[in-house]
């Protein structure tokens, strides 16, 4: 088996054949022809076209969420003045913003609430015991109902 020609590269040729193979893919060549045209294999160039694209540094929801917010804090901030003056459309558009803000955090989603019956009462387990009896008996009757036409 031969020895891998990439492994006894340095880092900063690899990290160019990244950058090089990503932008030819980008500008249109194929994979087969970038490889020839730095003179290395194609699954090598597909290696350095995937280094390439995880190099590249996308801003996470979260980042975006938090700059998005911060930019609403500052306009609620500038807008302050105004609105403690009592201007009707700097009013109107602090709000806006804040409701803006609220749903940008999921701060004006509804509040979901569980209840957990710990103890039943004897009303509760002879309701229980009507509702199950009421059950089986539509049942029965549904049954009855099935046999007869057939």
């Amino acid at each position: 088996m031969a020895a891998n020609p990439s492994a006894h590269k340095p880092q900063a040729v690899i990290a160019e054949e990244a950058i090089r193979a990503y932008e030819m893919q980008l500008s249109g060549m194929s994979v087969r022809r970038i490889a020839k045209e730095l003179h290395i294999a194609i699954g090598t160039v597909d290696k350095r076209i995937k280094t390439a694209i995880a190099a590249v540094v996308v801003p996470t929801v979260e980042e975006l969420r938090t700059r998005e917010g911060d930019r609403l804090l500052h306009l609620l901030d500038r807008l302050q003045p105004a609105v403690d003056a009592g201007d009707v459309g700097a009013i109107k558009t602090a709000a806006r913003l804040s409701e803006s803000y609220r749903k940008l955090f999921g701060l004006n989603a509804p509040e979901q609430h569980q209840l957990h019956i710990s103890q039943a009462t004897q009303q509760d387990l002879e309701l229980i015991d009507l509702i199950n009896a009421e059950r089986a008996r539509v049942r029965g009757e549904e049954q009855q109902l099935k046999e007869q036409s057939t």
